[in-house]
């Protein structure tokens, strides 16, 4: 690591269906290695003291809304458990858009099942099945660009509960673009390659300062540091204060980096909640675990300059922070979460990404739902209310 350089929130913009709580094929897994920049202006703001002034701290608004992942081993969307009378959700969804299909000219004999589909390739039959598959990135991507449903609607006949509609955005969200940072780490027991060690300190720290924060764009991150998937939409962020006992010194291979501790907590909103459930607002001062999560992450960042602090021991000046890599390896400081097994397999996000929009199903997620259908009739990108 000879030549460090300005700090670059390094994110690619590619088709993020290998991002979901399954584990996908070669074919589906395409471009997940890649990193070109994010945003031109989430790279402006390096200094770290002037992002501590001004952000520090973050709820990301609007609101994303907690629900439930739909696993595998319940048939997904498939699953009637929820409904009194053993209805699905993808059920629901035939049923009302058979009305819809023929209304409009469709051949109903061409028309294919959606719980159909979802039981057999969304359910303990699916590719490589692990206990934890789900709709988890589905429902992440919804959950921060789509209002919550919060009330049962009645489409052609059909009463679509809360959870019903959930569901069906989580489905429907299963495939989208968005913006992309991180390498998946795929293999069991792996805590040492460079997909388990990115994302670096240095991009966690300035996607929150830089994205969350300046501009205000709802995050994903998968919470798991190991070989599974579980993709959370952002809620809150909050650095602790700097102070002078933070300060490690220089670097002892490279004197001209400057090492500083830091400590910030995140808030997540929850996939495990009864999908009936209706989101309560966060409040950053007053705890909500069963609806918002949270994890306080330590680590070490590296500055190319000292930090200077005032007579109460509070940093007020600093150097840029600093990232290099090296063998396909980003570096940016250390994360300092933990050495055992056990503690590194939730030592940092595996990745990060932002949703843009849906797009077709390529085979991951239900082809036989209509994604037009379901932003009409269910709901569509736009402001929640919270």
């Amino acid at each position: 690591m000879k030549c460090y350089r300005k700090a670059v929130v390094l994110l690619s913009l590619t088709a993020a269906t290998f991002a979901g709580c399954a584990k996908q094929d070669a074919r589906e897994d395409r471009g997940a290695s890649t990193q070109p920049t994010f945003a031109a202006e989430a790279q402006s703001a390096l200094n770290l003291a002037e992002l501590m002034q001004k952000h520090s701290q973050a709820i990301v608004k609007p609101q994303p809304w907690a629900s439930n992942w739909w696993p595998y081993g319940s048939a997904g969307i498939a699953s009637g458990g929820y409904d009194p009378q053993g209805m699905s959700p993808a059920e629901k969804y035939d049923t009302a858009y058979k009305v819809y299909y023929e209304a409009h000219g469709g051949n109903i004999a061409a028309l294919k099942s959606a719980a159909s589909w979802e039981r057999s390739l969304h359910s303990p039959s699916a590719f490589n099945f692990e206990s934890w598959f789900g709709h988890c990135n589905g429902w992440a991507a919804a959950a921060l660009l789509v209002p919550e449903p919060r009330e049962s609607k009645t489409i052609n006949g059909v009463t679509f509960a809360v959870r019903d509609q959930k569901a069906l955005l989580s489905e429907s969200w299963l495939e989208f673009s968005g913006d992309f940072i991180g390498t998946r780490a795929n293999d069991k027991g792996d805590t040492s390659s460079a997909a388990f060690w990115d994302i670096a300190p240095a991009q966690f720290h300035l996607i929150l300062a830089n994205i969350v924060s300046r501009q205000n764009k709802g995050v994903v991150f998968d919470r798991y540091t190991g070989d599974q998937v579980w993709n959370q939409p952002l809620v809150a962020f909050r650095t602790d204060p700097i102070q002078r006992e933070d300060y490690l010194g220089p670097h002892p291979q490279f004197p001209e980096i400057h090492r500083v501790n830091v400590s910030t907590t995140i808030w997540w909103a929850e996939d495990n909640v009864h999908p009936d459930a209706i989101t309560p607002e966060f409040d950053i001062e007053n705890e909500n675990v069963a609806f918002f999560p949270m994890r306080k992450l330590r680590y070490e960042l590296w500055l190319d300059g000292p930090p200077e602090f005032d007579s109460l021991g509070r940093l007020t000046k600093s150097g840029d922070i600093l990232i290099t890599s090296e063998n396909s390896r980003y570096y940016g400081g250390a994360w300092k979460n933990g050495t055992t097994t056990e503690a590194l397999l939730n030592s940092h996000p595996d990745y990060m990404w932002v949703p843009l929009g849906v797009q077709f199903s390529t085979g991951y997620k239900n082809p036989n739902i209509d994604d037009g259908w379901i932003r009409d009739f269910i709901g569509a990108p736009g402001g929640n209310s919270r």
